[in-house]
């Protein structure tokens, strides 16, 4: 059904539509293209997930009998994204605004890895999706930002065609903390040098 989208626009805008509105608003994608696309085990798993009583979905995920419903919910979101970019290769610009601000995070964290701890602002999703643990150490949490950030980074300079930001950012971000590091380290004490000091001889006599 979906075999000839290079050759025909009105079935590619269809299924690039029905993607648009699904990561931008979380709306359901038909079955069709689930199907089609291979989406649909996931999709089944994660609604099973998603609308499993609490307190059963917390003993079952503590027995490993099932999956994250986060991880779920993720590969699905970067299936859908990777087929977005690739039958629609300049977004919309709702769409780049809102991978920007998820740049822009990942940014943050790489900076100050505590930053996983503002509920505010990151989301569990968020995390799971680009595969940062917020309980490793604050290294590994930059170290997990950083390459995500340049992942994404290279999927920003084909979508539209700007060049990388990545090399530069962090570049500046090694200075800022060598500079901090240089700033921080305990000053010598200040000792008067003299440079001529008096000779401890006998004087001369005339």
């Amino acid at each position: 059904m979906y075999s000839n989208l290079e050759s025909d626009e009105r079935k590619r805008d269809e299924v690039v539509s029905c993607l648009y509105w699904s990561l931008m608003q979380n709306w359901n994608i038909p079955k069709s293209i689930q199907d089609y696309f291979g989406f649909t085990e996931d999709y089944r798993m994660f609604h099973q997930l998603e609308e499993m009583d609490h307190e059963e979905y917390k003993r079952k995920r503590q027995n490993g009998e099932i999956l994250d419903c986060l991880e779920v919910d993720a590969r699905l979101t970067h299936r859908a994204e990777e087929l977005f970019e690739r039958l629609c290769p300049r977004p919309p610009a709702d769409y780049l605004d809102k991978m920007n601000r998820e740049l822009e995070n990942l940014g943050w964290i790489a900076a100050s890895p505590d930053t996983v701890h503002d509920i505010l602002h990151i989301s569990p999703f968020f995390l799971v999706k680009y595969g940062i643990d917020k309980n490793a150490s604050a290294v590994e949490r930059s170290c997990q930002a950083e390459k995500a950030y340049r992942e994404l980074d290279a999927r920003f300079v084909k979508m539209t065609g700007r060049r990388p930001y990545a090399d530069e950012f962090f570049a500046s971000l090694k200075r800022k903390t060598e500079d901090a590091v240089k700033e921080n380290r305990p000053k010598q004490a200040h000792r008067t040098i003299l440079r001529n000091p008096p000779s401890k001889g006998r004087k001369m006599s005339f």
